[in-house]
């Protein structure tokens, strides 16, 4: 999954990039990162086969800051490069600036959101444009393209996001023109360091210490959980955002176990046993005779696969089989 941290200057999308990545130095207008998705199922695994490897899932983190610009130049690099992403971090600043101003986060936020509105406005009316001229010239359109553009024009003209229509947003006819407004999209209100923490009214919005949370990083495990606490924190605001992300984009994770690696495997919900074995290499997918299954909770009560197997919780599964959020799988395949 590869998110791309938008937001206007001094909003402190670097100070978030670094929260969340442990990176906090760079340079580049287009700088990747990486954060590893924390999970406490995967840790036990590890705590109770001791592998050689211990591989969380990753969420890909880019951030556009194009040097010597405007803010409006700024602003289209990076909406541009962000058609890339499969999900956007919109970072709106709610602490004080250096001259002690009241920050106004839902105004920064509502401009940035009308920016994707109007970018893929233009987009669709360019295209929309294009084919009506390729029609003149005797050149036969796709009625079900001009059909869906048509719906997000009328869709962006009444200023709203392609998100709330999922049957335009993700359809294949238009997924390459990689619609900003279309994407899942979490709002980060970088919040002052003794900002208490809150839920906001929206489903879509969490404030998160940037600053604070990018100190906590740069300490040892047993400093950072000293600080915490000071602070009431019981977790970093880290693993809040990736569960966020995770519930907005309908994914989940299965585990694959043994003595050379844990490792957690991110896939879709609702994906089948065939692609989630894909997933880890295309010959297991190729091969595929059955996954062997077990669910983390029996795991756990079981303690084990051998007593799992006593208790009639592990399974062996088909093709077509729904990988379930924390399934323990292992796949038996042939090449």
């Amino acid at each position: 999954m590869k998110a791309g941290l938008i937001g206007l200057s001094g909003s402190g999308r670097e100070t978030i990039f670094a929260a969340l990545t442990g990176l906090t130095s760079g340079t580049g207008e287009f700088r990747p990162g990486e954060a590893l998705v924390p999970d406490p199922r995967l840790d036990y695994l590890s705590g109770l086969f001791k592998p050689k490897k211990h591989t969380p899932a990753r969420l890909e983190l880019f951030l556009v800051k194009p040097q010597g610009k405007t803010e409006a130049e700024s602003l289209k690099v990076a909406l541009e490069k962000s058609r890339e992403m499969d999900v956007l971090l919109l970072v709106a600043r709610a602490f004080p600036d250096l001259l002690g101003a009241a920050p106004t986060p839902e105004k920064e936020a509502s401009s940035i959101l009308n920016e994707l509105l109007l970018y893929d406005l233009v987009t669709v009316e360019k295209r929309l444009e294009r084919l009506s001229e390729e029609k003149k010239r005797g050149k036969k359109n796709d009625p079900e393209e001009v059909a869906l553009l048509t719906e997000a024009l009328e869709l962006l003209e009444a200023n709203k996001p392609l998100r709330l229509k999922p049957q335009i947003a993700s359809h294949p006819k238009l997924r390459g023109f990689g619609f900003l407004s279309a994407k899942p999209l979490l709002t980060l209100l970088n919040s002052p360091d003794d900002q208490k923490e809150k839920p906001t009214e929206a489903p879509d919005e969490l404030y998160f210490r940037g600053r604070l949370e990018a100190e906590l990083g740069q300490l040892t495990k047993e400093e950072a959980q000293e600080f915490m606490a000071d602070y009431g924190l019981t977790e970093l605001g880290q693993a809040r955002i990736i569960r966020q992300l995770y519930a907005m984009m309908d994914l989940i994770s299965f585990f694959t176990v043994g003595e050379d690696e844990c490792r957690a495997w991110t896939i879709r919900r609702g994906q089948d046993a065939l692609s989630a074995a894909g997933e880890i290499h295309s010959d297991i997918q190729k091969g595929f005779i059955r996954a062997e299954v077990v669910a983390f909770n029996d795991f756990q009560a079981c303690g084990g696969f051998n007593e799992a197997k006593k208790r009639g919780v592990f399974r062996l599964e088909g093709k077509t089989y729904l990988v379930q959020d924390g399934d323990i799988v292992h796949f038996r395949f042939n090449v």
